[in-house]
């Protein structure tokens, strides 16, 4: 047996010549070692027993490194400023942005020393193969997790063939067992190729797109400009909404729900609106989405529950006002909601909750604490558009509602959709046992509210019977 142990017999063999590949044969297998061999420049590691095909493998492996390392590996630590130069440079470019999903826990795992070299060891395996018809000559290391491919843009025809050959690049990668030391990696990557003015920028939309959609690549065309776009928009939307709150024309309109057996209106829905400076009614479809992403958001919920209260004044029926888990889960909508409470506790029987479905629960405790404080002021609950979406049972079973308001999506087909009647029927039945009562929105007809009143619902709600609007006294 050798006086060296295997590792120090490496740190030998790299003290003398830095570049020779290593192998490591051995009956060892943990993190340990992991480290210690990528921070030596080893090229592979086999487990006894031998066995002569993998190795002869790895041999092979190790000569296609060899080419790699004949390419450029450029280290970036600032990359949107040292691009910059290169996209002025070259103006038409493609841009090929690579990132390993497996990043976070790779980085998480190994230490920061081992973590860089690791990735440039897997920058190599990329150029392994990358096509050579591609013609890239350089990949960019990004320091986390992504790399970039970069060359000069020669045709459309090319580019479209560059689509498709970087479309077989990332199929064979995903597809490839790459051996990384002692541990074998099942490599997993998402791509953003990107070509033309813009191109960096646009890459990393498309990334972030393929992030966000759980997706693996895209071609991404234009979405610079278009980001740029849609942020224009918002900006626009933004300057409409501080010019409504400041000039107090963020109102309500309200939409009359009727009781199906008297034709009465026993409830209105309060609904928000924005009156902009032409004087057009502007629905909560081009504005509200926008707000929830800054300050805005949280005033026209105050306003709306303002409003929404004042009109117990105007009307002895019900009010019925919406509320989101992003809505309760804010103290300050919490606390103004009780405010209103104590403030009109003579008229809060008449005040009824809509639950909207929400993706977006982060604190299902705070929830349910508020439900349970708003019926002591013998407040009512709704769950809105039931039987479509996320957790409709879950739902009742956590909140215990007093009205189930049916999606609109199964009322609109029901005249033609068995589906939807038999939807709608299963609604009432379960609702019926659970002394839950039922409204039905998007009643646009005499037929459609013909047919809830055989199924059983109780109310219902839409153009039938009235729009949303102002309500006379409020």
């Amino acid at each position: 047996m050798p006086k060296l142990n295997g590792t120090n017999f490496i740190q030998k063999i790299r003290a003398i010549n830095s570049t020779i590949p290593i192998i490591i044969i051995s009956a060892h297998n943990d993190i340990e070692m992991l480290q210690k061999s990528i921070n030596y420049g080893v090229q592979g590691y086999i487990s006894k027993p031998i066995d002569m095909v993998q190795l002869s493998k790895k041999i092979n492996d190790v000569k296609k490194e060899i080419k790699a390392n004949s390419y450029q590996i450029i280290h970036i630590n600032h990359p949107l400023k040292q691009f910059d130069k290169l996209l002025k440079s070259t103006p038409n470019t493609v841009v090929v942005l690579i990132k390993m999903e497996e990043f976070k826990y790779i980085s998480s795992t190994l230490d920061n020393k081992t973590t860089k070299k690791l990735q440039k060891i897997f920058a190599k395996e990329l150029f392994k193969y990358m096509p050579d018809n591609c013609n890239f000559s350089k990949v960019y290391l990004l320091d986390n997790g992504e790399f970039i491919f970069f060359k000069k843009n020669q045709s459309h025809i090319e580019t479209h063939q560059l689509c498709d050959e970087v479309r077989i690049f990332q199929e064979h990668v995903n597809s490839a067992k790459i051996k990384v030391a002692n541990i074998d990696y099942t490599l997993s990557i998402i791509t953003s190729l990107a070509y033309g003015k813009n191109a960096l920028e646009n890459a990393k939309i498309g990334m972030s797109q393929l992030l966000e959609n759980n997706e693996e690549f895209i071609v991404a065309d234009s979405l610079f400009e278009k980001e740029k776009a849609l942020s224009f928009k918002k900006f626009e939307t933004f300057k409409m909404l501080k010019r409504a709150i400041d000039s107090y024309n963020i109102i309500s309109y309200f939409q009359p729900i009727v009781n199906n057996k008297t034709q009465k209106i026993e409830k209105y829905e309060s609904l928000v609106r924005l009156i902009d400076e032409n004087k057009n009614i502007i629905s909560p479809y081009f504005f509200l989405d926008t707000a929830k992403e800054g300050k805005y958001y949280q005033k026209i919920t105050s306003i709306v529950l303002q409003n929404s209260f004042k009109a117990l004044y105007s009307t002895n029926t019900h009010i019925s006002i919406n509320l989101s888990a992003l809505d309760i889960e804010k103290k300050e909508t919490r606390d103004e909601f009780f405010r209103l409470l104590e403030e009109n506790k003579e008229e809060t029987h008449r005040i009824v909750i809509e639950l909207i479905e929400d993706e977006t629960i982060n604190d299902t405790k705070t929830i349910k604490a508020f439900m349970k404080k708003v019926k002591e002021f013998n407040v009512k609950i709704a769950i809105d558009d039931f039987g479509t979406g996320l957790s409709n049972f879950s739902r009742v079973l956590t909140y215990e509602p007093n009205f189930i308001k049916i999606d609109g999506s199964l009322i609109k087909d029901i005249e033609k959709s068995s589906f939807s009647q038999h939807m709608v029927e299963t609604i009432v039945n379960f609702s019926q046992k659970q002394n839950i009562k039922t409204i039905a929105e998007y009643v646009e007809n005499e037929n459609i509210f013909n047919i809830l009143c055989n199924l059983g619902v109780d109310y219902s709600q839409g153009h039938y019977f009235g729009k949303a609007e102002i309500l006379n006294g409020s």
